[in-house]
Order: structure tokens, then sequence, then C-alpha cells
């Protein structure tokens, strides 16, 4: 599964969709995932149910222009849209 992000990192707000996966209802509960963004660069992340949505964890990765990302917990809401799949991201969850 691919999140297919639509620019060089993600931020709340930020939508985009995901491929490898036609329903949500086919997602496994916790599930290894790649994060794809608009530079080429890629993410290893893991995405997971928390409550009403999903967590979302990126690894750390480094822009195509050089720029590391450190790893993050996002709040994503997943959504179908004739047959596809797509990501919301809602909010940064910080981390200890």
């Amino acid at each position: 599964m691919i999140l297919e992000a639509t620019h060089t990192h993600l931020y709340p707000g930020h939508s985009g969709r995901v491929s490898g996966l036609a329903r949500i209802a086919d997602m496994q509960p916790g599930h290894d995932c790649l994060v794809a963004f608009s530079d080429g660069s890629v993410a290893a992340a893991r995405i997971a149910r928390y409550e009403d949505s999903w967590q979302l964890h990126t690894n750390t990765y480094r822009t195509a222009a050089g720029t590391d990302i450190a790893e993050k917990l996002w709040l994503v809401r997943l959504e179908e849209d004739n047959d596809r799949v797509a990501f919301r991201i809602l909010n940064k969850v910080p981390t200890n």
C-alpha cells in the first residue's frame, strides 16, 4: 500500500490517494506502507487504527532537495470515493 502525497512533506490538511487498497475494510490492524512524495522521495511508514481515525507513523526520510525530515506521527482520516481510497492529514500527534 502506498500513500501518494501531492507535496514533498505531510502537514495538517494535506490530502492524497492511497494505491494498493480498494476498500478501507480490507486494511489490516497495523499495516506497513510507504508514503511517496511529489519529488520522488519515499518514506517507510506504518498505519494503524486509532479510535475513529488512523495514526500514520512516518520514518525519517530525505527530500529530493536534501532536506532531512524527522520521523513523525500523524492523525489521518481515510475515505472511500468511487472505488478509491483517499487520505487526509488531520493533525500531527505530539510525541515525547
